[in-house]
């Protein structure tokens, strides 16, 4: 007869069968957290600051990183103070009614706690990082603060919500990430030709989004430029904020500001654009929040890969420059 096991006691087997419903419960609340984080609608963010930390100088590798994180970690924390002051509207959103604050799976209290414990951390990467853009990330989360909380509420006044938009997503992220290196004032002619096309298409993708949130944000109240001035023009206005932007490296190099052999990388990008520019069509035919998300997927699938060869061609610009 073979040896008899040895039976593992019932009250071991519970704590175990405990721990691991604990350990389940516990990877579920980070993962709710890091939803509510939304880190994947702010990719563009992330470039802008990245675009911004290479143009000026290559700052040392770790200061960068932590930079980053920094940066990262504000970011976060305005998107999760936007949804604590939105959770009501977004509830009437068929996109955004499935996200943690607004589904009740993160109360409104933990969503400030955790809005609050994200920007110290930021600020206490700052420091470390590089004090001098300190105010520059102060600017930055006051802005977005009064983009979502009243008495301001700036997303509710038509015009100021898309340029508000632009500003915190396109310029003051590539400031920031310009500033590591503490060369932003004596490259004001860079500044100009890199903040100005990033603030323009993040306006315009401002309005694309409000295009989506439309029938949300008339419901509750809230007077965005769509609101007020309807999808069909906001999807106009937006179109030719874009064909600015595409347009911006030819007219940069007519005044100079752009030297003609980087526009062989226009060139070599622009097929990316044709399919966003067919799903565009599709929008402007029919404003609907299915046409606005599937834009926007293929603006993220096309557009994750020409933003980081436009990343990695200033990074090797630049240090081939020095």
């Amino acid at each position: 007869m073979g040896a008899l096991k040895p039976e593992i006691p019932r009250q071991i087997v519970q704590n175990l069968k405990f721990c691991r419903l604990q350990l389940r419960s516990g990877r579920n609340k980070m993962l709710q957290y890091l939803e509510a984080a939304r880190v994947g609608s702010w990719f563009g963010w992330i470039f802008n600051f990245g675009f911004g930390s290479v143009l000026f100088g290559v700052f040392p590798f770790e200061r960068t990183v932590i930079g980053l994180f920094a940066f990262s970690l504000a970011t976060a924390s305005v998107f999760v103070l936007n949804q604590y002051f939105d959770r009501e509207a977004d509830r009437e959103n068929e996109v955004k009614s499935s996200l943690p604050v607004a589904s009740g799976r993160i109360t409104p209290r933990r969503t400030l706690i955790f809005s609050f414990l994200l920007v110290i951390s930021c600020l206490i990467l700052v420091i470390i990082a590089n004090v001098h853009v300190l105010p520059l990330f102060v600017v930055y989360l006051g802005l977005w603060t009064a983009y979502s909380t009243p008495p301001f509420k700036l997303k509710s006044v038509p015009v100021a919500d898309f340029a508000i938009s632009g500003i915190g997503a396109g310029l003051l992220p590539f400031l920031i990430g310009g500033g590591l290196n503490g060369k932003l004032i004596s490259n004001i002619p860079s500044i100009m030709w890199g903040a100005v096309p990033l603030t323009i298409v993040h306006c315009g993708g401002h309005i694309i989004q409000a295009v989506g949130d439309y029938e949300a944000d008339r419901k509750t109240g809230v007077q965005t430029f769509v609101v007020r001035y309807g999808q069909k023009k906001g999807v106009i206005v937006a179109g030719f904020m874009f064909l600015i932007v595409s347009l911006s490296p030819l007219i940069y190099s007519v005044f100079g500001l752009l030297p003609y052999r980087h526009l062989f990388l226009y060139f070599v990008l622009f097929p990316l654009s044709i399919p966003i520019v067919m799903r565009y069509a599709d929008l402007l035919k029919d404003p609907s929040t299915k046409n606005v998300i599937n834009m926007q997927k293929t603006t993220r699938k096309y557009g994750i890969i020409g933003i980081t060869v436009i990343w990695a061609y200033a990074l090797f610009a630049t240090i081939v420059s020095f």
